[in-house]
């Protein structure tokens, strides 16, 4: 059977490259676990009454993991015991495909060995040509994946069984017509709000405090300007800062070449030599190779803490004036303390009446902010829109007269054009998840990110445009009405069917079987913290099968197998006795 995919020959370039796998595998992996004590194959498990093998790990850990090279024993460990997991689960799968009337013929089988884009051993193997090779892939099962002919074929012929037994159940998860219904309206239907925003930014520049005010205030509130000045003390802090100015010259490495090593050596030389009697920023403007050459060498003000290490160790406890040298695996540098700032604290007494009005005037934002939404909500329940709510509460101007300043001026009326809810808080809509759709989005277009805001705007309606709540929106007061509606239609569905019913029957196959594909080309490693589940039905499959010894682990014989039953549950698969 299948002789004919072990036959035709290549060129002597597919045994070489066959030679260098193995040498690859010798290093990155040793010598395969296959014996128990010596005395033949250690077999690691019963799955449905197959008795499987370290060897039949080996296939999957040694095309999954072989260009990974094992750090250290424990890592080697979590990849064997991942491959092992991955085994059962296709041994399981392949076993209910099999009782559901599911066959695999010799043809199919073929076809799917050879195949490189659906066989994940030879995803890269077939050499440059991508063309199967009877020769490689002899060799490549026996002495890259260490198994023989026959049982690779068997293993392989299990798990395209699992393969179509997985395929075949995506086909069950089917698009209810309520799920294409939801998603349509929740793709297709859209608002345009119109939107009120306070920002207190805005409105602080038209409040006014007198010096009157500001002396009440911290008469009365100076706890409170102790407080601010305590929790802000880096706004009040100046850290000691350093300017230097440096001749920077590139220091090449040995690879390179020895002309442009001694070029360097000697121009090094040369600046230490004219820096001793010459100008130091005229020097640096002729030999500098950094980027400030056209500044002579002036660098920035720095901390010490912000500076090249290299640097601020050299400098950290030298004066103005000072030349120090500095010397790292890319550059020689000759660095000069042009200036320095010490550290400096300003007093809270400096700063008092600077707290006092600036918490004084957040207080009176707030209080105005407060007053002024109240009024803005009260008036636009009767008014025809938001603009014109804000218009009957500016103040009047006589005909002629100069317009009089006002807290409304900070005020202003926008829209957020149509946009539909498509990302946005879908399970806090319609109290429940709907398969298909996307992860939640809480931003509306110009106004900004509260997901009550969303959910309670796609319930606005031409009769019932205004709901008279207000959002917070950052540190901003938003209060929004319904300037535009557009539904859903049956045209929409028809138009988006087709994909809706493939995102639905795709997230209703992930949420239940999670990535399964990973079994069959790089499986999941539990054991690493990261990532722990296929999804819950392969999960409960699994721990179904242990439960009730469809599954036995022989975990005396193999590590990884104790691993694997630690994982999934303690107190479950029976320890079974050494067998080999």
């Amino acid at each position: 059977m299948l002789n004919d995919i072990r036959q035709t020959s290549k060129s002597g370039a597919t045994y070489i490259m066959v030679a260098i796998l193995v040498v690859v595998f010798a290093v990155y992996f040793g010598a395969p676990q296959g014996s128990c004590n010596g005395s033949g194959p250690t077999r690691v498990a019963r799955v449905a009454g197959h008795d499987l093998f370290a060897e039949d790990v080996n296939i999957i850990q040694f095309r999954s993991f072989g260009g990974q090279r094992a750090n250290d024993e424990s890592e080697l460990l979590r990849q064997q015991a991942a491959s092992m997991r991955a085994l059962v689960l296709i041994y399981l799968l392949a076993d209910r495909a099999e009782a559901e009337g599911i066959r695999v013929s010799d043809k199919e089988l073929t076809e799917y060995i050879k195949n490189p884009s659906a066989n994940a051993e030879f995803l890269w193997a077939y050499g440059q040509n991508g063309k199967f090779d009877g020769p490689f892939y002899k060799n490549y099962v026996q002495y890259q994946l260490r198994v023989n002919l026959a049982k690779y074929e068997d293993y392989k012929h299990r798990e395209l069984l699992a393969l179509k037994y997985l395929t075949l159940a995506e086909t069950q998860y089917n698009a209810l017509e309520w799920e294409l219904e939801e998603m349509n309206q929740l793709k297709n239907t859209k608002v345009d709000l119109e939107y009120l925003k306070f920002d207190p930014t805005k409105l602080a520049q038209s409040i006014v405090l007198s010096d009157e005010d500001i002396a009440n205030f911290t008469a009365t509130k100076m706890s409170d300007i102790e407080a601010y000045y305590t929790a802000n003390k880096t706004k009040y802090e100046d850290p000691a800062q350093i300017r230097l100015r440096r001749i920077f010259i590139l220091r090449p490495g040995e690879s390179e070449g020895d002309d442009k090593v001694k070029a360097a050596d000697a121009k090094w030389e040369q600046a230490k030599t004219r820096v001793k009697t010459e100008d130091f920023a005229t020097v640096a403007g002729e030999m500098t190779e950094d980027y400030a050459k056209e500044k002579q060498g002036l660098m920035d003000w720095s901390t010490l803490e912000n500076m090249d290490q290299n640097i601020a160790g050299a400098v950290k406890d030298a004066k103005v004036g000072d030349v120090k040298e500095v010397t790292t695996d890319f550059a020689y540098m000759l660095v000069k303390v042009e200036e320095t700032k010490e550290a400096k604290v300003t007093p809270i007494a400096d700063v008092t009446n600077e707290i006092a009005k600036t918490l004084l005037q957040g207080q009176r934002v707030n209080q105005e902010i407060q007053s002024m939404v109240a009024q803005v909500v009260e008036q636009a329940k009767t008014a025809e829109s938001l603009e014109a709510a804000v218009d009957a509460l500016r103040p009047v101007v006589a005909e002629g007269a100069e317009p009089v300043a006002s807290v409304w001026d900070s005020v202003s009326v926008a829209s957020t054009g149509l946009f539909t809810i498509e990302g946005e808080d879908y399970a806090a809509i319609l109290g429940r998840s709907i398969p298909g759709l996307g992860r939640p989005w809480d931003s509306a277009p110009g106004i900004g990110p509260n997901p009550q805001l969303i959910v309670d705007a796609f319930k606005l309606t031409k009769d019932a445009a205004f709901n008279g709540k207000v959002y917070d929106v950052g540190p901003a007061k938003v209060v929004i009405r319904l300037k535009e509606r557009q539904e859903a239609t049956a045209d929409t569905l028809k138009e988006n069917r087709d994909m809706y019913a493939a995102q639905i029957r795709e997230q209703k196959m992930r949420s239940a079987l999670g990535p399964w594909q990973a079994i069959f080309f790089r499986p999941i490693d539990p054991f690493n913290q990261l990532i722990t589940q296929y999804g819950p039905v392969l999960e409960g499959m699994l721990k179904e099968a242990l439960d009730d010894k469809t599954v036995k682990l022989y975990e005396k014989n193999y590590v990884p197998a104790q691993m694997m039953r630690d994982a999934a549950n303690p107190a479950v698969a029976e320890v079974e006795p050494s067998a080999t």
